[in-house]
């Protein structure tokens, strides 16, 4: 079979409606429940960190019935996804290297009688390798103070020119945090809720802007079949990855 531009082309008309990004993280609502703990799915909290539920006093909760909570009484307080599931497999959402921007996202709010006094609070990512190891930790510190309870989306988008081939092997994973760093003696409370990471895989050559110039990076992928070109994950290189890989194209990554 011919894998050219026509190819290509012809297979965009068969491509249809775009699909949204796909969500990797699990459970970033905190709304799925372990069986054996009855706590939120999916993560490993570290000192004073709670998950508070609807009618919990002076919780605050964006969507759903529950939400993360980062009160006082520690120098570190927070949440990760570093933790086995029952096939004895992380959490952590999966990371094609290089492969295009990650984009981890999450809602916060802040009490005005609870504001961050001597602390500070954001959102981590740990990319590891297959051994669990850290490849490089990315983090945003940046909030203080408060919100007047009213809820603020934060993001960070890690390109791929922030991650260096100095070190192999790569990263494959990312563990998620949101954390609080103050401290013992430092105020403020902040609640964290639908925590998201995807990452923009049709960004072929990994630019920042989604164009024809990442249908040619990968064409090139595909015609030499590159593992990356792997796109829909099933683990055969072939026309339903040219479709998959244009659904995600003729849709904006954030």
């Amino acid at each position: 079979m011919s894998r050219g531009p026509l190819c290509i082309v012809a297979l965009a008309a068969l491509a249809g409606a775009a699909q949204a990004q796909e969500e990797l993280l699990h459970n970033g609502g905190f709304e799925i429940l372990d069986d054996f703990t009855g706590e939120p799915e999916g993560w490993q909290l570290f000192n004073t960190a709670r998950f508070v539920e609807t009618g919990d006093p002076g919780a605050l909760i964006r969507s759903g019935e529950r939400a993360l909570e980062l009160p006082s009484g520690a120098d570190f307080v927070g949440a990760t996804t570093n933790l086995l599931d029952d096939n004895f497999e992380f959490y952590d959402p999966p990371y094609v290297w290089r492969g295009g921007p990650a984009r981890v996202s999450g809602w916060y709010a802040i009490p005005a009688d609870q504001p961050l006094d001597g602390a500070s609070s954001g959102l981590k990512l740990e990319f590891r390798r297959d051994d669990t190891s850290i490849y490089l930790p990315v983090e945003d510190l940046s909030i203080d103070g408060h919100t007047d309870g009213q809820w603020v989306q934060m993001s960070i988008i890690v390109g791929c020119d922030e991650l260096s081939d100095e070190w192999p092997p790569f990263a494959t994973s990312v563990s998620v945090l949101p954390i609080r760093f103050g401290a013992s003696d430092s105020t403020g409370t902040i609640f964290w809720d639908d925590l998201s990471f995807t990452q923009c895989l049709a960004d072929t050559n990994c630019d920042s802007a989604i164009d024809t110039r990442d249908v040619i990076a990968f064409l090139n992928l595909w015609t030499a079949s590159d593992d990356q070109a792997d796109f829909d994950g099933n683990g055969a290189i072939d026309t339903r990855d040219v479709i998959a890989f244009l659904n995600a194209w003729t849709q904006p990554c954030p």
